[in-house]
């Protein structure tokens, strides 16, 4: 679903007006009239949506799609139109989609509509504060921070000096320190015929309670849906967050650690400085990572683990015994 707070869909619009210029195929000229309303992620779908299917991985996705049309590679056409969804034939699924998105939604409205700002809240002089926020009792916005359309910032939440909040809701009691940026357009960059193409990025950051977020700290909005961060959750300085990211309740990131894109993160876990984590990567509750370690697999709940590749606290301990032995001079007799 796309929040009206800070997009503005144009649909619907015809699915040949959609596809003009893209280099793809429908099965018959007719279905270029079939109406587009919204861009949509594949799974939960529903009818007047246009969506994408990447790879095979997704095909368990197409249950849960009710999509109109789905931009598809030929290989998998049949699979998408044996759900009665119209199959957009495309060498670039991800990258056409991308396309019909900047033509269908429009970030930050203008709406005309007023901000609410409590009488309790301290706002600096300085500070911008965009069409249609709302900012509850006891909420501080320091020198110079600029607050987009449509954001929410709960009650007692304190926003330091030059950060910047797009798309984005903070609960109560969180504490941004200055210089951070939170619902930025992440990093998704994809190829078709026309070149390189940055992913649309039309999704949110959702932030709980008490939440703390160092100087310098990067928070990006969702590509689609949303990026999560749990109550008590604690990051430190440096700390880049990727689009679809989700972290649980009480986790603490310690400095310069980056976390790729749509990584489920556990409660209660710990990473060191400089972590390092790969893509779609499922972490579970209470793991500890030690500092720059590098993940490229899923972790179990309850685990430690270092090194880079990462691995067990255990094996890694091993590995870098076997390795001291390795390069220990040996005494020479005489």
């Amino acid at each position: 679903m796309i929040d009206p707070r800070f997009y503005s869909v144009k649909g619907p619009l015809c699915l040949g007006h959609l596809l003009d210029g893209l280099a793809v195929d429908t099965p018959d000229p007719k279905f270029n009239d079939v109406m587009i309303t919204a861009p949509s992620a594949l799974a939960g779908s529903k009818t007047g949506d246009i969506t994408f299917l990447g790879s095979k991985k997704n095909l368990p996705q197409l249950d849960k799609s009710k999509a109109s049309a789905c931009f598809v590679t030929e290989d998998l056409a049949p699979m998408v139109g044996a759900r009665h969804i119209l199959p957009i034939i495309s060498k670039h699924p991800r990258a056409h989609f991308s396309r019909t998105i900047d033509r269908l939604v429009v970030p930050h409205p203008t709406r005309g509509i007023g901000v609410t700002i409590h009488p309790n809240a301290n706002i600096h002089a300085t500070a911008v504060i965009g069409d249609g926020a709302a900012i509850e009792e006891g909420a501080v916005i320091g020198p110079y921070a600029v607050i987009g359309a449509g954001v929410h910032i709960g009650a007692n939440t304190r926003i330091d000096a030059h950060c910047v909040v797009e798309f984005c809701e903070i609960a109560r009691e969180c504490r941004v320190k200055s210089g951070a940026i939170i619902g930025g357009r992440g990093f998704g960059v994809d190829a078709d015929e026309r070149g390189l193409v940055d992913i649309a990025h039309i999704g949110r950051v959702i932030i709980g309670e008490r939440v703390s977020i160092g100087s310098g700290s990067c928070i990006d909005r969702a590509q689609l849906g949303d990026t999560r961060l749990g109550d008590d959750v604690k990051i430190d300085n440096l700390v880049q967050i990727a689009h679809n990211v989700t972290i649980g309740a009480g986790t603490m990131i310690a400095a310069q650690t980056g976390i790729s894109g749509s990584c489920v993160i556990g409660k209660g876990v710990i990473m060191g400085g400089s972590v390092g984590l790969a893509d779609h990567l499922t972490i579970g509750d209470g793991v500890v990572i030690a500092a720059r370690s590098g993940l490229m697999h899923n972790i179990p709940a309850g685990e430690k683990w270092g090194g880079t590749p990462a691995m067990p606290m255990r094996d890694f301990m091993k590995t870098v015994a076997a390795t001291r032995r390795l390069i220990k001079p040996k005494k020479t007799k005489g």
